[in-house]
Parts: C-alpha cells; structure tokens; sequence
C-alpha cells in the first residue's frame, strides 16, 4: 500500500512523463493475416466481408491493430479468431512493413 505522499509523488512524475512527449506525433501498428488453404485442385485465399466502414461490404484481408505491450504475432492469431473462429493455425510472419505511407 502506499502513501498519499507516494501516491502524489508517483502521479507527477506519471503526468510529467507524458507531459515531455505530448508533441511526439502517435501511430498505430497494424497487421493482416493472409491464410491460404488447399482443396486438392486449387489454392484458395480466406477474405471477409467488411462489416464497418472505410469500405463497408468490400472483400478484405483480415486485419486489425496491434493493442498495447502486444507482438505482431499475437496480434495476428487474437484478429484471425475474432474474425473467424479459427485458433492454432500454423502462422509465418512473411513480411514487416515499416515505410510510412505504405499500403
């Protein structure tokens, strides 16, 4: 447990901390999973149906952003299995992406 004192000592260096980069600009980290399967005669490629906008009702790769003290793989397999159901697929992080403006 600790003091007021602490408390309040702890609260300033807290908001001082974020007061030194409240001018860094944030960015959001996100991934997509591309899952392949194989039917026996030809590669198939898993898509959704955008249920939200931008591009409501368009096909798309499953995607979403990174959370908090979260790696990309992580990341990955929590978005495939809300988006799908799907849980313990073999994963491979093929590719990072870190150019700003890429798509």
């Amino acid at each position: 447990m600790c003091s007021f004192k602490y408390a309040a000592l702890l609260n300033f260096h807290i908001f001082g901390y974020m007061k030194k980069y409240a001018t860094q600009s944030r960015m959001l980290v996100a991934v997509d999973c591309i899952i392949f399967g194989f039917d026996g005669d030809e590669l198939k490629l898993l898509l959704i149906q955008r249920g939200f906008e931008p591009q409501k009702g368009k096909w798309s790769l499953m995607g979403g952003f990174v959370q908090p003290k979260e790696g990309l793989e992580k990341a990955a397999a929590r978005i495939l299995k809300q988006l799908t159901r799907l849980k313990d697929v073999y994963m491979e992080q093929l590719q990072a992406f870190g150019e700003p403006g890429f798509y």
